[in-house]
């Protein structure tokens, strides 16, 4: 049964009639169909009602809610999918539909949107201008699906981003770069694919902007390219690469971070170089496998020309590929499995003595450094400039086990005082006294003690003649501090 009704009602009472007779033929059978509006001779075989027209809406019930976690204004049990529209409440206006425990928004993110682009096809995108793309300004695009583009995208400070990164995905069949120009944006939950060219070849000049790319999954890219330039901050956060043959480049940007980031054996090449300058380099989890059949280098730092800290940090390193291009500076903390941990905990150095020479005294109990002709060796964030000298050149204030083992000649009944020196200042703790008995004799003995080292501060083996002024003569000098 069907019942078709196109309706003015001019009058309250022909009004109530009607609507009485209305639901009075809609009780009549289970299976009745309305149809309200234009046509109504024409009734989708589906629909139990249906509303069609060309210049009116459907206009929903409209109530102010206040609370969401309520029925309020509505009462009683409320079943689920009941469906108003809230004007004036507290909560924001739009639909609201109750699911049985709560009022849920079926407003979109997008329609509540200003200056947003729903990206379904590569005509959603501005038109190209030079086989160039440029993203306008302040504007939000969501990518959804697959969208396939020829042209370059210059990114103009936007955000371009997916809901799924499996699903949502730019594929560029272009020979360039997928993201060109001197500016950056933000790029989010999405694949990216440049089988015949490159995702990257941005060069900022210098400008302080940022990059972004977080939660994407870049593949089959025949290089990842280039990033220079930057001013500001290069952020790469939980992205995964996969079957790419050659990787990504850093060049004289300011700040780099890379976080849990992972490198699959299927890549080829190197997978992230640094050239240049950079202030500040940070690698912190994450991993790589590399591959030697692909001919894979995980990390190359051979080309940074000054870095002012770099960390590379809980990252795991493995596989057959080539794990380290380049040897880390003394601006670098590196603690990851796989690689040899090199911070300033691990700086270390000794010096030994080589062509023995005699210590003079100016005056009784007069410190005087040792003489004599020292060789270093085991350095490590220490350096020897000088004989008898070990100097820390780490970055942050480290505590030290300084040992040393010597032995000595000089005229009988001397009585000699040992200690080592920080910064030319005797340390307290180090010293030992000695007593020579008679001409020619040699004797032995050890220095220890803790110290704390800022960085270029120095230690020295120093002595002093506590009889007279004669001098001594240092035979063996081992000094490790560690």
């Amino acid at each position: 049964m069907r019942l078709y009704i196109c309706l003015k009602l001019n009058t309250m009472k022909t009004r109530n009639t009607l609507l009485m007779a209305l639901f009075f033929g809609l009780a009549i059978s289970s299976i009745a169909q309305v149809k309200i509006g234009n046509n109504p001779n024409t009734i989708n075989a589906n629909s139990l009602l249906e509303l069609e027209s060309t210049n009116q809406g459907f206009l929903a019930p409209r109530m102010a809610l206040n609370n969401v976690n309520t029925v309020t204004p509505l009462t009683g049990t409320v079943p689920a999918g009941m469906l108003i529209y809230s004007s004036g409440g507290s909560v924001s206006d739009g639909f609201y539909v109750w699911n049985g425990t709560k009022w849920l928004s079926i407003t979109t993110s997008a329609n509540g949107r200003v200056n947003y682009t729903l990206v379904k096809s590569a005509s959603d995108l501005p038109a190209p201008v030079g086989g160039v793309i440029t993203l306008v300004a302040g504007t939000l695009y969501e990518v959804n699906g697959s969208i396939s583009l020829s042209s370059k995208i210059s990114l103009n400070g936007c955000k371009i981003y997916g809901r799924d990164a499996v699903n949502d995905k730019l594929i560029y069949t272009g020979s360039g770069e997928l993201f060109t120009g001197t500016t950056t944006g933000s790029i989010e939950y999405l694949t990216l694919i440049a089988s015949t060219g490159s995702v990257f070849n941005i060069s900022a000049g210098g400008v302080n902007e940022n990059l972004i790319v977080e939660n994407c999954y870049v593949l089959g890219c025949n290089s990842l390219g280039t990033i220079q330039g930057i001013g500001g901050t290069v952020y790469f956060s939980n992205d995964a690469y996969f079957s790419n043959t050659s990787g990504i480049t850093f060049q004289n940007d300011s700040i780099v971070l890379q976080y849990s980031l992972m490198w699959d054996v299927s890549n080829h090449g190197t997978y992230e170089k640094y050239i240049g300058k950079f202030s500040l380099v940070q690698i912190l989890g994450g991993g790589c496998v590399t591959s030697s059949a692909n001919s894979a280098t995980t990390l190359d730092v051979s080309g940074i020309t000054s870095i002012g800290n770099g960390s590379l940090q809980s990252m795991l390193f493995t596989g057959t590929g080539t794990y380290i291009t380049g040897t880390f500076t003394d601006n670098w903390d590196v603690e990851s499995i796989g690689i040899s941990t090199q911070n300033d905990d691990q700086a270390t150095g000794n010096i030994y003595m080589t062509t023995a020479t005699a210590t003079p005294f100016t005056a009784l109990n007069t410190p005087t450094k040792i003489v004599g002709t020292t060789t270093a060796t085991n350095l490590y964030r220490v350096t020897a400039p000088i004989s008898n000298r070990l100097t820390y050149t780490g970055r942050k204030v480290q505590s030290f086990t300084i040992t040393c083992a010597l032995s000595f000649s000089g005229t009988n009944n001397k009585n000699i005082s040992f200690y080592i020196c920080k910064n030319g200042v005797k340390l307290p703790e180090s010293e030992m006294y000695t007593k020579m008995n008679s001409n020619g004799d040699q004797q032995a003995l050890p220095l220890t003690c803790i110290v704390s080292l800022n960085p270029n501060d120095y230690i020295e083996v120093w002595a002093e003649n506590n009889t007279d002024n004669s001098s001594i003569t240092v035979q063996t000098l081992n000094l490790n501090m560690k």
